[in-house]
């Protein structure tokens, strides 16, 4: 009997237990279906119909080229300005006239090595003229004054000062004037080097002479009606010697013996020599390269030459590129000047025509006869 109940109602709690956590696990794999169904059912929506296009779709080539046109010159411009707000240098005559208020007494252009001399060589070039024009403007830039002793520098040494020295001697010599030149950079000298000359006795001997003679110093150059007095040998005070009362003697005699002393002397922002021999001078023309001097070096050239009191002319503008846009003015007359005088030789790959000065004459004469 009860033995019996007591183990039937036993296996049916072991069967129920057991149907019962099978019907678990079957909740919990239905659930897992459900979650998987719900995650695979794809949640866009759609909006609207796409309509297919009723003709291909190709790139605007004209107007994706006038686009990239414009910004590329955008950004050109741009960077342009920037290297022009970042260069310091001397750019031409209006940085002169306004940041120094000087004029530009000339305008030269690039000189081969081989032709230091090029007014001598070449005296019909353009560069020659150039060189002629400089010698005008001298002459009036001091008409109450005459420039008789006139100094020449520059604020660095790649400015050129000792060719224009040479050229602008040469070109006053074929004016009649006699000329005497003189190397005062007794520290890197090199006139003697242009010219061809020993500097075994120059302007550094004078000063150990008892008494001022110029015999030996002085000497004939190839130019005709030139003269030169080289550095000599190089002292240990330069500057002493060229701001001494000897050197005013010295000045005096070379100057009895010329109508006109052109020096030579090392650049103002190296060393003071200039500045200690400006203020004796009748007058001081600054060498200046466009592109390459800094204006601030010119512009403290300037300011130390006139705390000493020299009489500065105005500014040579070296070694300038004729075929940039802000020089080509200046130089028009220059490169046809072959053409107006008619000589015929070759400037710039263009033959002038030979003897229309001439022609232009006789039209003038027969004109008047006609006339009378």
């Amino acid at each position: 009997g009860f033995a019996g109940q007591q183990r039937e109602l036993d296996r049916i709690d072991t069967n129920l237990a057991l149907f019962q956590q099978i019907y678990t696990n079957l909740l919990q794999s239905l659930e897992a279906v459900r979650l998987a169904e719900a995650q695979g059912v794809s949640t866009v929506n759609l909006v609207e119909q796409a309509d297919p296009p009723l003709r291909p779709f190709h790139p605007n080539v004209f107007q994706d080229t006038v686009l990239a046109a414009i910004l590329g010159l955008l950004v050109g411009v741009g960077v342009a300005f920037l290297i022009e707000a970042l260069d310091d240098t001397v750019k031409g005559p209006a940085d002169i006239t306004r940041a120094l208020g000087l004029s530009v007494l000339g305008y030269v252009g690039h000189i081969e090595k081989d032709k230091n001399l090029i007014t001598q060589i070449e005296p019909r070039s353009p560069i020659s003229e150039a060189f002629r024009a400089l010698r005008t403007n001298i002459q009036y830039a001091s008409v109450d004054r005459p420039i008789h002793k006139l100094l020449i520098t520059s604020p660095t040494p790649q400015d050129g000062k000792s060719t224009v020295v040479l050229n602008l001697g040469v070109v006053v010599t074929q004016s009649g004037r006699k000329v005497t030149v003189v190397d005062a950079d007794m520290r890197r000298p090199s006139l003697h080097r242009k010219l061809k000359m020993a500097n075994r006795i120059g302007l550094s001997d004078l000063f150990v002479r008892d008494e001022v003679h110029l015999d030996g110093a002085v000497r004939e150059t190839i130019v005709p009606g030139m003269r030169m007095i080289t550095s000599g040998g190089l002292p240990p005070n330069p500057s002493e010697l060229v701001g001494s009362e000897k050197m005013i003697r010295v000045l005096r005699d070379i100057r009895s013996e010329a109508d006109m002393v052109i020096i030579d002397t090392p650049p103002v922002m190296a060393v003071t020599d200039a500045a200690a021999l400006a203020p004796k001078m009748d007058g001081v023309i600054i060498v200046v390269r466009p592109g390459a001097t800094k204006l601030a070096q010119t512009r403290h050239t300037v300011e130390t030459l006139r705390r000493g009191g020299a009489n500065i002319l105005g500014v040579v503008l070296n070694d300038i590129d004729h075929k940039r846009s802000r020089y080509m003015y200046y130089y028009q007359g220059y490169y046809t000047y072959d053409s107006y005088y008619g000589e015929g030789i070759e400037i710039n790959g263009r033959r002038g025509r030979r003897g229309k000065r001439r022609r232009e004459q006789i039209e003038d004469r027969q004109i008047l006869e006609n006339e009378l």
